[in-house]
This record gives structure tokens, C-alpha cells and sequence, in this order.
């Protein structure tokens, strides 16, 4: 539209410009060297109009032809940009989708916008752990890392879970220690150093970690005094299995005092003891446990203890009623209590009162030990079977007839 108007007044200018230059009178010269040119003024006048309305159309030429250019290189690039990011949208549905090759695929021809770079390169590594590709898992996380240097904490996170999936402990607990030295109070950070302390079953590390996490609430109150908990009993449990009683003594009054009234504690000791056949100290640990929390496998070892004054035990033990009067544990243990005592009708009764709530092989076989004291082999050798039946053995025999021959 403006190149019209342009023209039109290109062309009245032209009529009435012209008339006047006509008019003009004289010469204009031009000296090249030795060489002289001579231009009537009107002439040269509309020659120097003429050049400069050229340079004029030259210029709009040029601009235009740059406009055109910039939009065409607009256009590729807008191009260019659409496809990256759709690759990474749909790269990012494949990962979803567990279509591991073609996410791969898909995210590094992504990888191009600048924006998602560091994204496309940690999902691509991914992707290619996923198929069992370690070495370009790798390489697309050195990538990820020159791509944004600043992001190391992120990448690092990245690379310790996918060795941690992948059980590689020791590559992954290099990782989080460098991630720890970096930002020593990040809360993932401590949460995967702990999460792979335990894989490794390091429970001194849990434990010697614990504040931290703790500090930075990685996890609840509960929850980090459950894991508290569990790294002792862990530790109790590998120290029960090789110590003498000197040594796990030592061990279980360097646990802190309040973590020794944990119901998990009080029985992994309670059952080194008895393995260690430490029936005194047993015996202390059990009563004290009930009057805070029962545990039906702490009163099941009561059962077992020797005792030089069975008869006061189980006195002591038949207190309990009082909380637990249909507890099949305690009524078993109460019962094993009394063939030590020798009380073999109380016995009997305990036996039965037990088989009645819960069938158990152990049950029926120290019935039919009190059956045989009573003088019924018959019934005792029914019990026999029925125990049998059960296909299950007691934990501890006692063979009390032979016990009380030699009494006699």
C-alpha cells in the first residue's frame, strides 16, 4: 500500500520538478585525472535525483529481503523447538509406559531446549539403566552434569538411587558421601544414606546417623524411633549369636537406658539368655517386662527357667491371671511352672485350660507328662499322639519322670 503511494508521488513530483530543472542554465564538469566530463546542470541535477531515488529502492529492497530472511529462520526455529519438546513429552510417556529403548530415544532427541536439558539427560539415564546399559546411564548423567554444573546435588541424588537399584552399594555410598560432604544437612541426602546403612546391614552407621536425621526431620518422631530401635536390636541380635554371657551383659547396659524397656530388645535378650541358659537373670528381665508391656514370648521362656523354689514362680507367675485369664501362653506356662513344682493336678488344669483356647503341640505334650504323674497312661499316651498330630516339637523337653526317679 505505501509503495503506491510512493509511486504516485514519485510521478507528480516527476511533473513538476522536471519543467523547473529544464530551465536551469550551465554546464557541470567532472575532472577524472586528465580527463574532463561535461554535464549540462539540469542533466546532472536529474542524474543526482535519479541516483538517490535509486539508493532509496535498494535500501527498501534489502530491508525487505532481511525481513523475509529473520522470518524464515524464525520459522525453522520455531520448528525445531515445537519437535524437542513434543520428544520429550513423549519420551517422558514412554519412561511411564516402560518402553525403555524409545524413551531413551525420544528424551535425548529432546535434549535439544535448553530449558529441560538437565531433565531429558537424568531421564535418559534412567531409561538406559532400566535396559542394562550402566556404562550410558553414566555417560548421560557427565553430560547432564556439564550441562548445568550447578545442579550436582540433583544429579548425584539421581545417579545414588539408580546404583542403589541397580545393588550397587559401593558406587552408591561413594556418591552419597560426596553429596553429604557438598550439603551435609540435605534431607534426601541422609534419608538414601540411611536407606542403604541398612541394605548393607551397617546398623552402627544407622545409629551413629540417627542424629542428623533426627535434626533435619528426614522422618517423624515414630518412625525415627523405631529405626533407632531396630539398628540396636539388629546389633543385639549379631552380638547374641557369637557372645558369653560376660560380654552381652556388657553390651546390653551400653545400650541407652531408655531404648532397654523396648518391648523388640527386652525379647531379642530375653532369648539370648535363655540360649545361654542364664534362667536367674532371665527370670529378673521377664517379671520386669510384664508390669509394662506383655509379650507372649517373654512368659513362654518364663516357662522355662529353672528355678530352685519352682513353687514361689509359679505364684509369682499366677498373678497374672488377673490381666491375662485366657491366654493361652500364660495358662502353658503356668502349667510348666507347676510340673516343676510337682503339683501335678494344677498342671493338668492349666494343660487343658490352654489346649482349649489354642491346640499346641507343646501343650499336649507336657499334658501327657502330668497324665503319667497322675497315673493315666492311657490318657498320656493319647496326648503323645495328639501332640504328634501337630507335627510341631517343643521348644525345650524336660524329662521330668527321670528327674523325679532321681529324687526319689
Amino acid at each position: 500500500m505505501k509503495l503506491k503511494w510512493y509511486l504516485l508521488f514519485g510521478l507528480f513530483g516527476g511533473l513538476i520538478i522536471g519543467p523547473l530543472i529544464s530551465k536551469i542554465p550551465g554546464s557541470t564538469y567532472i575532472l577524472l585525472d586528465k580527463t574532463a566530463i561535461e554535464f549540462k546542470n539540469n542533466v546532472a541535477l536529474g542524474l543526482l535525483i535519479l541516483g538517490l531515488v535509486l539508493l532509496w529502492l535498494v535500501w527498501l529492497l534489502l530491508r525487505y529481503l532481511l525481513r523475509t530472511s529473520n522470518l524464515t529462520l524464525n520459522w525453522f526455529g520455531d520448528r525445531n523447538l515445537r519437535k524437542a519438546r513434543q520428544n520429550t513429552i513423549d519420551g517422558m510417556i514412554a519412561l511411564a509406559e516402560g518402553h525403555w529403548k524409545t524413551a531413551e530415544k525420544l528424551l535425548i532427541n529432546g535434549a535439544k531446549i535448553r530449558n529441560t536439558k538437565l531433565v531429558n539427560y537424568l531421564a535418559a539415564a534412567r531409561a538406559a539403566q532400566e535396559q542394562g546399559d550402566d556404562k550410558a546411564r553414566d555417560h548421560y548423567l557427565h553430560i547432564a552434569a556439564k550441562t548445568q554444573p550447578d545442579a550436582q546435588v540433583a544429579i548425584g541424588l539421581t545417579q545414588a538411587q539408580l546404583q542403589m537399584q541397580h545393588r550397587q552399594y559401593e558406587q552408591a555410598l561413594a556418591t552419597l558421601s560426596h553429596l553429604r560432604d557438598i550439603s551435609p544437612h540435605h534431607p534426601y541426602v541422609l534419608k538414601l544414606l540411611y536407606q542403604l546403612y541398612a541394605r548393607l546391614s551397617d546398623w552402627q552407621h544407622v545409629i551413629d546417623i540417627l542424629p542428623k536425621l533426627r535434626k533435619n526431620r528426614v522422618f517423624d518422631g515414630d518412625k525415627l524411633n523405631a529405626i533407632e530401635v531396630m539398628a540396636w536390636n539388629h546389633k543385639l541380635q549379631k552380638e547374641a549369636e557369637t557372645a558369653n554371657f560376660d560380654t552381652l551383659s556388657e553390651f546390653w547396659n551400653g545400650i541407652p537406658g531408655h531404648l532397654r524397656k523396648a518391648p523388640e530388645l527386652e525379647l531379642t535378650y530375653g532369648k539370648a539368655l535363655a540360649q545361654l541358659e542364664q534362667d536367674q537373670e532371665l527370670e529378673v528381665l521377664v517379671k520386669d517386662s510384664v508390669k509394662h508391656h506383655w509379650q507372649d514370648q517373654l512368659v513362654q521362656l518364663f516357662g522355662n527357667i529353672e528355678t530352685p523354689q519352682p513353687d514361689k514362680t509359679l505364684a509369682y507367675a499366677e498373678g497374672w491371671l488377673k490381666q491375662k485369664p485366657h491366654n493361652a501362653v500364660l495358662l502353658n506356662t503356668l502349667g510348666k511352672l507347676a510340673l516343676k513344682a510337682q503339683l501335678w493336678g494344677k498342671a493338668k488344669n492349666y494343660f487343658e485350660q490352654s489346649l482349649a483356647i489354642i491346640p499346641s503341640a507343646e501343650a499336649h505334650y507336657f499334658l501327657a507328662q502330668a497324665y503319667n504323674q497322675l497315673g493315666h497312661p492311657i490318657q498320656a499316651q493319647e496326648e503323645y499322639q495328639k501332640g504328634l498330630a501337630n507335627e510341631v516339637k517343643p521348644r525345650r523337653e524336660y524329662d521330668l519322670i527321670g528327674d523325679l526317679t532321681e529324687k526319689g
